[in-house]
C-alpha cells in the first residue's frame, strides 16, 4: 500500500508540473502596444539679394550669384510614448558641418545624438560648410569686413533648423505609417572606361549602362490618424543631385538650386497641401542623373574623356517630372500602415585596413521605425556596396541613406568599390585596402539592425521565405 501511494502522489505531482507548464505556456505575456506619433516642419534656407547673402560660395568651387529656386531644411519628429527621433533634411552639398549643427540640436531639443538622423539632399547648385567649425563661427558681427557669406548662411540654417525641430516636435499627433517601392531609370553608374592614345583603358566620369545601378525608389508616408491626411513623407533614390552643378542659367552665372531632390519634394508638397516632403539620397556615391548641365563624352580624335555643358532648367524640368511620378508610384504601393510602431535606435563603428598599415574608421547608424529601418553612412557610399548591405539586413524594409554625418572623425568621403578603389575612376578612394569594405558594412548593418530590434520581438524580422 505505501508503494502504491508513492505512485500515486508521483502521479499527482507530475500532473501538477504539468498543468502549471500547460498554463504557462498558454498565456504569453501580451504584446506592447505602441502609439506612433510624427510632427513635420521646413522653413527657408535661401541665400538671397534681399537677405544680403549673395555672391556665396558654393559646391565644387563655384559661386552663385542668384536664385533659381529656394532651399530648405526640413524636419520630422517620431515618438512611440517612449522614445523620441528627428530625421533632418537640408537641401545643400553637405552638412552643415554635421558634428557641431547636429549636437547642437540635441542640446537645443533633449533629443539623444544617437536619436538624430542628420544628413542633406547632396545638390551641387547650393552653398555648404564641410571645414571643423565652432559655435564661434556663427557668433560672429554682422558689420565686420570678416565676417562672410557663407558665415552668414551658416547662421541662417542654425536658426531655421532649430525653429523646424521646435514646431515639428511641438505638433506631433498620432499617425500611421507605411512604406512603398517602385522603380525608376533616370540613374546610371558614372564610371565609364575611356581610352588613352596609347590604347589602354581607364576608368573616369560618365555614362555605364552595364554598371551596377539599383533603381529601386522607397517612399515612407506617416498619415494623421485624425484626418486621414499624409503629415510627411521621406523618398529615398540613389542620385546624385548633379543636374543643376556649375549652371550658367542666370545670364551665364551660376544660379541656386535645391536640384533633382528638391524638385520631387516641391512638387510633392504642392500636392499634398500640409504634408511635409523629404528626400533621402540612397547609396549614390556612384550615380549620376543619365543627363546634367554637364555631360561627359569621349573624344571622336582620341577616345579621352571630354566634358560638355548644356541648358540645365529643361533637364530638371524633364527628368523631375519623371521622379516625381516615380515617386507617386512608390505612394500608390503602399499597402499597409500602422501607428503600432516603436522606435529604436544604434550606432556602430568598425575598423578595416588603411592603405597606410593603421586602421579605417566604418561607421553607421540605424533609426527603426516599426519594421522600417534607415541605415545612414557619413559619406559617399558606392552603389553596390550600399545596396548589398541592405539585403542582408533582418528586416526586408531597410533603405540605405548617404552623409548622415554626426560626430568628428566620420569619414565623409567616396567609398568605392574594390575594382575602383583598385584601379582608379571617380570616387577612388585610396585610404583602405579593396577586398575588406563590403563585408565590413554588410556585418555592421546586420548587428545594428538587429539590435534595435531585440525589444521588438521577432514578427518585425525579414521572412525567410
Amino acid at each position: 500500500m505505501k508503494r502504491n501511494k508513492n505512485k500515486w502522489i508521483a502521479g499527482v505531482l507530475t500532473v501538477a508540473v504539468l498543468c502549471m507548464a500547460s498554463t504557462s505556456m498558454a498565456a504569453p505575456e501580451p504584446e506592447v502596444e505602441y502609439t506612433l506619433m510624427a510632427g513635420a516642419a521646413e522653413r527657408d534656407i535661401t541665400p538671397t539679394e534681399e537677405n544680403g547673402m549673395l555672391p556665396i560660395a558654393a559646391v565644387g568651387r563655384t559661386t552663385a550669384e542668384g536664385v533659381i529656386d529656394e532651399l530648405h531644411t526640413r524636419v520630422i519628429a517620431v515618438n512611440d510614448g517612449e522614445k523620441t527621433a528627428l530625421i533632418v533634411s537640408n537641401e545643400t552639398g553637405k552638412g552643415p558641418y554635421g558634428p557641431l549643427f547636429a549636437q547642437e540640436l540635441s542640446d537645443h531639443t533633449g533629443v539623444p545624438l544617437d536619436a538624430i538622423f542628420y544628413t542633406a539632399t547632396h545638390a551641387h547648385a547650393t552653398p555648404e560648410i564641410t571645414d571643423e567649425i565652432t559655435m564661434d563661427y556663427l557668433n560672429f558681427d554682422e558689420n565686420s569686413e570678416e565676417t562672410d557669406n557663407l558665415q552668414k548662411w551658416g547662421r541662417l540654417v542654425y536658426d531655421q533648423l532649430m525653429d523646424a525641430a521646435d514646431e515639428a516636435l511641438k505638433s506631433m499627433e498620432p499617425v500611421k505609417v507605411g512604406i512603398g517601392y517602385s522603380t525608376s531609370g533616370i540613374n546610371v553608374n558614372r564610371n565609364a572606361l575611356y581610352t588613352k592614345p596609347d590604347g589602354t583603358y581607364y576608368w573616369a566620369q560618365g555614362y555605364n549602362f552595364d554598371g551596377f545601378s539599383d533603381k529601386k525608389l522607397s517612399v515612407i508616408r506617416f498619415t494623421s490618424l485624425e484626418t486621414g491626411n499624409p503629415i510627411a513623407f521621406i523618398f529615398n533614390y540613389a542620385v546624385h543631385g548633379v543636374i543643376m552643378y556649375a549652371n550658367q542659367v542666370l545670364d551665364g552665372e551660376t544660379g541656386i538650386s535645391s536640384d533633382i531632390g528638391g524638385y520631387v519634394c516641391n512638387a510633392l508638397e504642392k500636392q499634398n497641401e500640409g504634408a511635409v516632403a523629404m528626400f533621402l539620397m540612397g547609396a549614390a556615391g556612384d550615380q549620376n542623373p543619365i543627363f546634367g548641365n554637364e555631360y561627359f563624352t569621349p573624344s571622336i580624335e582620341t577616345g579621352e574623356k571630354e566634358t560638355g555643358n548644356q541648358g540645365s532648367e529643361k533637364i530638371l524640368e524633364w527628368l523631375g517630372k519623371i521622379l516625381y511620378f516615380d515617386t507617386v508610384e512608390a505612394i500608390k504601393n503602399i499597402d499597409t500602415e500602422t501607428g503600432n510602431a516603436n522606435i529604436n535606435y544604434e550606432y556602430g563603428e568598425t575598423v578595416i585596413p588603411a592603405s597606410d598599415g593603421g586602421d579605417y574608421p566604418v561607421a553607421l547608424q540605424v533609426l527603426r521605425i516599426g519594421k522600417i529601418a534607415l541605415v545612414g553612412f557619413p559619406g559617399e557610399m558606392f552603389n553596390e556596396i550600399g545596396v548589398n548591405a541592405i539585403e542582408e539586413s533582418p528586416l526586408e524594409d531597410t533603405i540605405w541613406v548617404n552623409l548622415v554625418w554626426t560626430r568628428e572623425g566620420q569619414q565623409t568621403g567616396y567609398h568605392s568599390t574594390d575594382l575602383i578603389t583598385a584601379e582608379g575612376g571617380q570616387g577612388r578612394n585610396k585610404n583602405y585596402l579593396p577586398g575588406y569594405l563590403q563585408d565590413a558594412v554588410t556585418n555592421l548593418t546586420k548587428q545594428l539592425v538587429g539590435e534595435s530590434l531585440e525589444l521588438a520581438g521577432t514578427a518585425s524580422q525579414r521572412s525567410n521565405s
